[in-house]
């Protein structure tokens, strides 16, 4: 059995139906993938309402796991002025203006399914291995963010204290794999939005009894996010942020 893996979807539908595709093609050439693990479901792209029915509606076969964003837009409804405000020293107006248009635009339904049913995080068991799906640092679910291109010990002290798990997925801006003494830790890069520029989106395919990892590119189309941005009103930002992602 293999399982298919992305991440950073920030509200981008058509980068959803997009890996949808490209899982049925991998299917069809005889990839056994079974689910769907979707590491940060909402953010800056224009499609909130429309994934989380996509979500809801798949029967199972896509599961998401609670992003930073996510976490932000379940508690803004909560926060006080203070709490607002006190965001401005980590994020941009932009950023924080897109919080709430998410909150507003998902409505009842859509604010409480995010706040109820998308969990912070999934272990599962496939076989003999035992998985653990998680946004970012497991410590620091909202700012937390495990890098690329660093030494083993680096990935050693966040897989330490989950010695059990085989696999350990995580949220990322670029796709890599780390091995580890405790065990692989598997990024399958940003999907909805690129951070960094030059990069493509990607997600990743894991076989479930032997771990091993296969990364994939796909396309989407970035005319038609343009013109939901302009329809919705969303700030100048989120287009630029579109093409040329944060670096």
């Amino acid at each position: 059995m293999q399982i298919a893996v992305a991440s950073n979807i920030h509200g981008n539908l058509p980068a959803l139906a997009s890996i949808l595709s490209k899982i049925e093609k991998l299917k069809e050439n005889g990839r056994d993938i079974k689910k769907l693990y979707i590491l940060g479901v909402f953010g800056f792209m224009p499609y909130p309402k429309e994934v989380f029915e996509m979500i809801k509606g798949s029967d199972g076969l896509i599961i998401p796991v609670r992003g930073k964003y996510d976490h932000l837009i379940a508690r803004w409804g909560d926060m006080d002025e203070r709490e607002k405000e006190d965001l401005k020293e980590d994020l941009p107006d932009f950023a924080i203006e897109m919080i709430e248009w998410n909150w507003q635009t998902l409505n009842h339904e859509g604010r409480s399914w995010i706040r109820n049913d998308v969990p912070a995080f999934i272990p599962e068991k496939f076989g003999e291995n035992e998985f653990f799906f998680v946004y970012g640092d497991p410590f620091n679910p909202i700012n937390g963010e495990i890098h690329p291109k660093r030494s083993s010990t680096y990935y050693e002290q966040f897989l330490a204290p989950f010695k059990k798990f085989e696999v350990f997925v995580v949220a990322g801006r670029e796709p890599f794999v780390a091995e580890t003494k405790y065990g692989r830790l598997v990024c399958p890069g940003s999907a909805g939005l690129q951070p960094i520029r030059g990069t493509k989106p990607t997600f990743a395919v894991i076989d479930t009894r032997t771990t091993d990892v296969a990364m994939f590119e796909f396309e989407f189309s970035k005319s038609d996010v343009e013109e939901r941005i302009k329809e919705a009103g969303l700030p100048d930002q989120i287009k630029e942020l579109l093409y040329h992602g944060y670096l």
